[in-house]
């Protein structure tokens, strides 16, 4: 380090080179950090404060520059003065002339404007001149003795500091700094003012943090920039109470249980402490935590009465060799943690299907806010039915079949004003049920449902076979209509036939004949169809024997007023162009006048007797009925 004096009379200069030894020994007069703080200012001569009773000013030059300066400071109202310069080698080869003015009433003075020059001593020109105040260039030293503790709140910690050793502490404010160590998640910073003191709130449970603190002029009376911060110190955040399973309740509204699993941090021995608090509420926070007496230092579970108080606070510690872990269970009401002994049941009895139940209360001073769950099931099935039962200790079930049932029942505060957990279940009663006069009223009922079913099932049975039976032995009686519809449907048949078979004859010229009966109003003795038969037989073999071109037609009229001849008329075809003309039958000797009423052709068929029978039945009662009219008309062939 290489330092240059500028010219001074003896006396001034040895004492000036004194002060600068002294300081040299004692601290670096520009620290690195201060330099990169106070190169984000906009100044050509870096002037600061730390102590608002000191002033330092200095700059630096490049590598390759090294000149020789004067530095000269001037109060306003004042005379000027000279500082002796400090030229030292930066670490990047740089360098850096430094003056620190003198501490006493002459040399620093707030709130008054001061000019500072920088004179190259070869030119002796000025190179850097510019106007300050002392009470604006602040550059505070960051505060010291920064400590972090848990306040006993969950997922806070509490940092505190102790304000530099300056005569203007009282004017300067704080920013603090933290974020969870070896994370990439962003820092937080929180800006204190008037305090000593910071309270950081919702914090990661069970994580390890990191907090700096630094200081700076409030800006008011006195003002500057932020100083370098304080070493960082650590602190970790209690865990959740579910890692290690703590759970407490009270049995009687007076005791407090608590226990939780044992969880080694590593490999060798290790031991548990649990702690509780009292409070009067759930944000403020009592003073004192009192250790929890444990009658096995190696067990897990502690037992402790506490005061009239409203809120606890539980905190457990685990520690193995030099770690240690803490546990916390946040605030909470004595009566909101209630997980009674299971009801003791008193009677299980049946009587007719209905089970009913009387059991004793787990604690008397809170009965009313008791609930209750009862289920029960089938013996040596999993299939359990729940009934829930408030504020009584009775309970009546209705059980639907015969057979062995088991019950068990437990307790839970209504959640009102006590609140809990369900109590284990009590122990397993069995009781059977007999069978009733309900359930043989239903055997029989079923028993006679059985049977209607049985005979109505025989009934339809027998009433299916009857009626097979019953066609065979009386087998139904064919209805008359359509028998002789179907005869006369089939004799019609037959008739086109014979009609086919006699239109060949004719084309071959086979004289045909035709019978024709006339059935006057009076009854007429009708000759039996054999003696017909056999006149229609000689008659037809007599007129197949006449030729056909002397073949002669009469046509029948009735006296029906529609009829478009009213005489009967008969046609010859013996006129010489073969076309036949009507002519008036009256004087024929075969034909009779007396009025026709119906024409029953008869073919040369063989037919029963029975028939005929009918035929003439059917003729004689058609006679009663119309005896005149012919609708249609005839044609008789003559011989």
């Amino acid at each position: 380090m290489a330092v240059n004096l500028c010219s001074m009379t003896p006396l001034p200069f040895l004492v000036m080179l004194l002060l600068t030894i002294l300081r040299m020994l004692h601290f670096v007069l520009v620290t690195d950090e201060e330099a990169i703080l106070l190169a984000k200012t906009a100044q050509d001569v870096f002037c600061f404060s730390r102590t608002f009773e000191d002033l330092t000013c200095f700059w630096d030059e490049p590598t390759h520059v090294k000149g020789a300066y004067q530095f000269f400071y001037t109060f306003e109202g004042d005379k000027s003065r000279e500082c002796a310069l400090i030229s030292m080698k930066n670490t990047d080869g740089s360098w850096r002339h430094i003056c620190t003015f003198p501490e006493n009433y002459n040399g620093i003075q707030l709130f008054i404007e001061l000019n500072v020059e920088v004179l190259d001593r070869v030119s002796n020109h000025t190179i850097f001149s510019q106007y300050l105040r002392v009470n604006t260039v602040g550059l505070i030293a960051p505060p010291t003795n920064v400590t972090v503790e848990w306040p006993g709140i969950a997922q806070q910690l509490l940092v505190n500091w102790m304000a530099p050793s300056i005569s203007y502490a009282d004017f300067l404010i704080y920013e603090v700094l933290y974020g969870v160590e070896d994370s990439i998640q962003p820092l937080f910073r929180i800006e204190v003012k008037n305090s000593q003191m910071c309270q950081l709130k919702n914090l990661l449970p069970g994580q390890q943090y990191h907090i700096q603190v630094r200081s700076k002029p409030d800006g008011l009376s006195l003002d500057g920039i932020w100083g370098p911060w304080s070493p960082a110190v650590t602190a970790e955040t209690p865990h959740l109470p579910e890692a290690i399973g703590l759970h407490c309740f009270t049995p009687d509204l007076y005791q407090l249980h608590c226990h939780w699993n044992k969880k080694p941090l590593g490999s060798g021995p290790f031991h548990s402490l649990l702690y509780w608090m009292e409070s009067n509420s759930s944000s403020t926070r009592g003073q004192t935590w009192h250790k929890c007496k444990k009658e096995d230092p190696d067990s897990c579970t502690c037992t402790f009465q506490p005061s009239d108080t409203q809120y606890l606070s539980i905190l457990v510690t685990i520690s193995q060799s030099e770690q240690e872990v803490s546990y916390f269970e946040e605030p909470f009401k004595l009566y909101h943690v209630v997980h009674t002994a299971p009801p003791r049941i008193l009677e299980a009895s049946i009587d007719r299907n209905i089970l009913r139940l009387e059991w004793a209360y787990p604690l008397e001073e809170i009965a009313e806010h008791m609930v209750y769950q009862i289920r029960y099931t089938v013996q040596d099935t999993l299939k359990w039915k729940i009934l829930q039962v408030q504020y009584s200790n009775t309970s009546e079930i209705h059980l639907a079949t015969q057979d062995r049932y088991c019950l068990q029942l437990r307790t839970q505060p209504d959640g009102q004003k006590f609140r809990g957990d369900w109590s284990t279940w009590s122990e397993l009663v069995c009781v059977e049920v007999p069978p009733g006069a309900d359930s043989v009223i239903m055997i029989v009922a079923i028993a006679l449902l059985l049977c209607a079913g049985l005979v109505l099932g025989l009934g339809f049975t027998c009433l299916s076979n009857y009626s097979s039976v019953k066609q065979k032995l009386w087998p139904s009686i064919p209805e008359l209509h359509h028998v002789l519809d179907g005869f006369f449907k089939d004799n019609g048949k037959q008739q086109q036939q014979v009609n086919a078979l006699f239109f060949n004859k004719m084309l071959e010229d086979v004289p045909l004949t035709c019978l024709l009966e006339v059935l006057s109003d009076k009854p007429l003795e009708t000759p039996s169809f054999d003696t017909l038969l056999d006149m229609d037989s000689a008659e037809q073999a007599e007129w197949g024997s006449r030729p056909s071109s002397h073949q002669h037609y009469m046509v029948l009229s009735s006296n029906n007023p529609q009829s478009s001849h009213h005489k009967n008329e008969y046609f010859d075809d013996k006129n010489d162009n073969g076309n036949a003309f009507p002519q008036s039958l009256e004087h024929d000797l075969h034909i009779t006048s007396e009025p026709m009423t119906q024409i029953i052709p008869f073919t040369l068929l063989n037919v029963p007797s029975e028939i005929k029978e009918e035929r003439k039945q059917e003729m004689s009662d058609d006679q009663t009925t119309s005896v005149t009219d012919i609708s249609n008309k005839t044609y008789l062939l003559m011989g």
